[in-house]
């Protein structure tokens, strides 16, 4: 089965309920502290299908998180993040963005996006990358 859990209780631990293929309401409880990634799959002992030919036996509850992130943070919510997650840049990239001289910003994808009417390869001169490779597949190169 899957399952969504907010951003918050994939951090701090999942607490919820299901309703068992028997009709019982079963509390299904992480360990607190343990991180819930998304797409990671938890097993349930016990709580799957019965096994063919045995019904009072069952297989293991398989559960694949699906992890819903917040669009965006409120600022005052960035700093505590920053409190409570220290930045994992070294000194050295942070020098570098410091320096940087450039900055683009990120935007969502949309299809209007898309380089469709972009070619790419090389135009002109006799570069070994533009032969292709053993497959008759064409090179890619810089120009210089």
């Amino acid at each position: 089965m899957e399952k969504e859990i907010s951003l918050l209780e994939s951090l701090t631990g999942v607490d919820f309920t299901i309703m068992h293929l028997d009709g019982r309401i079963i509390r299904i409880n992480g360990e607190k502290g343990r991180v819930t990634k998304p797409n990671s799959t938890m097993t349930c002992e016990g709580l799957g299908m019965p096994f063919h030919k045995t019904p009072y036996r069952f297989g293991n509850l398989f559960i694949t998180f699906k992890v819903k992130f917040p669009e965006q943070l409120q600022p005052n919510h960035i700093a505590e993040v920053n409190n409570i997650f220290p930045s994992t840049q070294t000194s050295t990239e942070k020098a570098d963005l410091m320096e940087c001289k450039e900055t683009v910003t990120l935007v969502k994808f949309a299809e209007h996006h898309k380089n469709e009417h972009a070619q790419g390869g090389m135009r002109g001169g006799d570069s070994e990358e533009e032969e292709g490779d053993e497959d008759g597949h064409p090179g890619v190169g810089c120009q210089q």
